[in-house]
């Protein structure tokens, strides 16, 4: 028997992603047809009635326009063009006045296309500047206004102007002017000319480029270059406070700087007196505020005064990197490659320097750490000297007068609110150069061997020539490898003649000092001179008192042993110590001839 089949209609549903897919597509095909509807309408608004009818609103744009820059805003004459899809419309004899009815910014002629995403934000895509004409002047209260408009209060977030100029896409100026007026210097306007400018925003991100040609006497022309970006929950475009990136600054040639001191000796109390040269220079920018910054020099002919009091510091030729940083609680400070020769015939050899503070003095525990090569003591001296370091300083800097080369150093130390200071430091120098200093400290005990009351100065400090040293001390011990060749030890109060000469002199020291004495072990001692030669052993441990305080009449505990291979005993008496009485050294210096 045949089968027979039978076919029943089957029965589809569709899913909740087919219908969701559905859903989307009919509401963007609406969304498409009211965009391009609104975009029609729009269009239609700006051939149809805007575009013939532009000078007509040039009353109600001048209001506007004054009301978002918050000073008077003239048009001479707008006209617009519709060549394209999007109108284009030219403004002429734009003219800005300040508070005081001065003319702060002409601009001769405006460009400004659209686009259509500009319409919907009420912008524009492109605004052309062609030769404005741009007043910056700075009041005699301090305010600085820049074409009529106070920069306080756009630092602050009370300028709409700065808004409106931010969001939009693109600004560019052509062949334009810019004047500096500074009423407090009294000093001539500073014309710029042939200026150009491009400025480009986006939703969070601005950058601009500024080149300009000064008056010849001061240089070439310069190039001004920034990237910015603003936070996420900035509350305007023009709130510069908010806003975080790099500055580049590039200076071909600078003419003589001496120019520069009228704007800047009342401000800064710095007197530049000549320089010219190249520079270039970085800064990078957080929250509105200068972070780090480097800079690339190459000048000459440098002469510049800090301080009314210093003396101008003078280089015949300076070149190299500099760079800082700003820290939380500190700064960072480096060169790289620097050279300069003083006008002094003093020569920086090109080193190098690192140097990191964190913390504050008397307040924080401060933390400190150095890194150098090919340090030229003297030029560092004479340099200090003319820094404002303060009196003091500048008279221990004198009273050393060090000269020598650092070749390597990398020093730390910490200086703690509550406790005494903690150091590091090793490295060498070499040709080292240090002045001895007479102690001021008259000394009056007498001695199995000094005439009773007789006076007599405490040992000073110490003073050495021409001596490479390796070092390696902290604030407790120390370790170094000293030799001296064709120089001389310096030690007042220990001699009648304080200087001892040298042929060489070779040894390792160490020393320990525990806060109350000082122990000095000196090992393969080897010396030569005019009057003797040897090799001794030496070490040392300061004097104290019965109660073991340190005894500052004592001279300490020597212990010295020694070998002579050649020596003059007409010149014994030449090496008896003050702690001896005069009479007794002169009798060695009459009765010991030969």
């Amino acid at each position: 028997m045949p089968m027979i089949q039978t076919s029943h209609p089957v029965q589809t549903v569709a899913s909740p992603r087919v219908k969701w897919l559905a859903v989307f597509a009919r509401t963007a095909l609406w969304l498409l047809i009211i965009f391009w509807t609104l975009a029609g309408a729009t269009w239609g608004a700006l051939h149809g009635w805007i575009v013939p009818r532009i000078e007509d609103f040039r009353p109600r744009i001048e209001l506007e326009a004054s009301r978002a820059m918050g000073v008077p805003v003239r048009i001479g004459q707008i006209t617009a063009r519709s060549d394209g899809l999007i109108p284009s419309f030219e403004l002429r004899d734009v003219t800005l006045t300040d508070a005081a009815g001065r003319e702060a910014l002409r601009l001769p002629r405006v460009v400004a296309a659209l686009s259509p995403a500009s319409l919907w934000s009420l912008g524009f895509e492109q605004l052309v500047i062609d030769q404005p004409v741009l007043d910056i002047r700075r009041t005699l209260d301090g305010k600085i206004y820049v074409g009529g408009l106070d920069i306080h209060q756009a630092q602050t977030g009370n300028s709409d102007a700065a808004d409106w100029v931010f969001s939009q896409a693109e600004f560019a100026i052509q062949g334009g002017q810019l004047r500096w007026t500074d009423e407090q210097s009294q000093a001539p306007p500073l014309v710029l000319s042939q200026v150009d400018a491009v400025l480009r925003n986006s939703t969070r991100k601005h950058a601009f480029r500024f080149d300009a040609t000064p008056p010849r006497e001061w240089g070439d022309r310069f190039s001004l270059r920034g990237q910015f970006r603003q936070p996420l929950l900035s509350q305007g475009a023009g709130q510069f406070a908010d806003w975080s990136g790099q500055l580049y600054a590039d200076f071909s040639r600078v003419g003589d700087v001496s120019r520069i001191k009228q704007y800047l000796s009342n401000t800064f109390g710095i007197d530049p007196r000549s320089g010219s040269g190249s520079l270039r220079a970085w800064a990078d920018i957080s929250k509105g505020q200068p972070q780090a910054a480097t800079m690339d020099v190459a000048l000459r002919d440098v002469n510049v005064q800090l301080g009314k009091k210093l003396e101008p510091l003078a280089l015949s030729f300076v070149t190299g990197r500099v760079s800082g940083k700003r820290l939380n609680d500190g700064f960072e400070f480096a060169t790289e490659n620097l050279r300069f020769n003083t006008t002094d015939g003093l020569q920086w050899p090109g080193g190098n320097l690192a140097m990191t503070s964190v913390g504050t003095a008397g307040q924080t525990d401060q933390k400190n750490e150095l890194k150098a090569d090919r340090l030229d003591l003297a030029a560092v001296a004479q340099i200090a000297n003319r820094l404002p370091l303060g009196t003091a300083t500048h008279a221990v800097i004198a009273s050393f007068a060090p000269k020598g080369l650092v070749e390597t150093l990398d020093a730390r130390w910490q200086v703690p609110v509550n406790g005494s200071l903690s150091y590091t430091a090793r490295g060498r120098v070499s040709g080292l150069e240090v002045a001895a200093q007479p102690s001021p400290v008259w000394h009056n005990k007498a001695s199995p061997i000094t005439a009773p009351g007789q006076p007599r100065k405490q040992p000073g400090r110490p003073g050495i020539k021409n001596a490479a040293i390796d070092f390696d001390v902290t604030q407790a011990s120390g370790k170094a490898r000293v030799v001296v060749a064709q120089g001389y030890l310096d030690l007042p109060g220990i001699f009648e003649d304080p200087r001892v000469l040298l042929d060489k002199l070779s040894m390792d020291t160490q020393w320990k000092w525990t806060g109350q004495n000082i122990d000095v072990q000196m090992r393969d001692i080897a010396f030569a001179g005019a009057d003797a030669e040897g090799t001794a052993q030496a070490s040392w441990r300061s004097g104290l008192t019965a109660a073991g305080a340190p005894d500052p009449d004592s001279l300490g505990v020597l212990d010295l042993k020694g070998v002579l291979t050649r020596g003059n005993g007409a010149r014994v008496h030449r090496y008896l110590p003050l702690v001896l009485a005069e009479p007794v050294r002169h009798y060695v210096r009459d009765a010991v001839v030969q």
